[in-house]
Formats: C-alpha cells, structure tokens, sequence
C-alpha cells in the first residue's frame, strides 16, 4: 500500500490507546471522541456517541475539555476515540501507566467489556503483572523472545 492507503487504513480499522492520552486540549470530552470520525470525513452518529459516553461513565462531563478531567476520565475519553470507529483491532500502550490502582482496575473492566460488546481484539503492552488476570492471553517478551503464558483463552479450549 502507498503511504495514504495505509494511514487510511489504520485511521479504519485499527483504534491506539495512548498512556499519555493524547486528547486535543481544545476540544470537548464528546468531540474528542467523534475527532477520528471527523479525520475520515464521517460524521459521528449521535446514538453511537450517546453509547460511548454511557458506556464510559461520561454522560455529565461531554461538554468538559480534557484540562476539566480527572486522570481516569481522560483515559476513558482516549479508551472512546479508539471504539468510535468501531475497530476491530486496538493498540493500547500501556493504558493505565498514568493511573492510581482503583483507575487502572476501571479501565481494565471498561476495556474487557468493550472488547466483548464490539467484537475486538486488544493488543496492549504493560509492565504491570496485576493486570495479566483480567485478560484472555498474555504473552511476554524478554530479550526478544515471544512465550506464550497462556489464560483464560486456552483453559476454554481445554
């Protein structure tokens, strides 16, 4: 692919979750969330935004810029920008690296859910081990080499 047709493609089909959140300081929660839309000259449908914001606890504060925001609601706000599309894939980087515990145990319950509601697959990168019994697989990488841990994806199979 040329060089637009895979920016195309990514902005399509894959969602990034950020650990520094990377919201547009100007916009509001709601329009942060409708921004990657916007990038691909779509228009948001309100019932979908409606969802995310209920989905994300985020109903009352959809007017608030990112600076009026907690720490958590600011990663809910990028956990909404990279579902609007409705991905099938999401990269997240170590997306509760800038949380407290309650928070990263909220993301972690928020991005399970979406993952099983809208069908999509989460690759994220963590260093943190607590996190690994929430998820279906963990593989770990040391010294460049991939071993597969295992979880609850292979116990079904069992």
């Amino acid at each position: 692919m040329k060089e637009e047709e895979r920016t195309i493609f990514r902005r399509r089909n894959i969602g990034f979750i950020f650990q520094s959140f990377q919201l547009v300081s100007e916009l509001t929660v709601e329009q942060n969330i409708s921004f990657p839309l916007l990038l691909d000259y779509r228009k948001p449908k309100a019932a979908d935004v409606e969802e995310l914001l209920e989905l994300l606890g985020l109903t009352d504060r959809r007017n608030h810029l990112p600076s009026q925001l907690s720490g958590g609601q600011q990663q809910r706000v990028a956990i909404g920008r990279a579902l609007i599309t409705r991905p099938k894939l999401i990269l997240a980087d170590e997306p509760t690296g800038n949380l407290d515990s309650r928070n990263s145990q909220d993301v972690m319950e928020l991005l399970t859910k979406a993952s099983r509601h809208y069908q999509q697959t989460i690759f994220m990168i963590t260093h943190n081990n607590n996190l690994t019994s929430m998820v279906d697989r963990v593989f770990r990488v040391t010294d460049g080499v991939l071993t597969d841990l295992g979880g609850k994806s292979n116990e079904k199979l069992s």
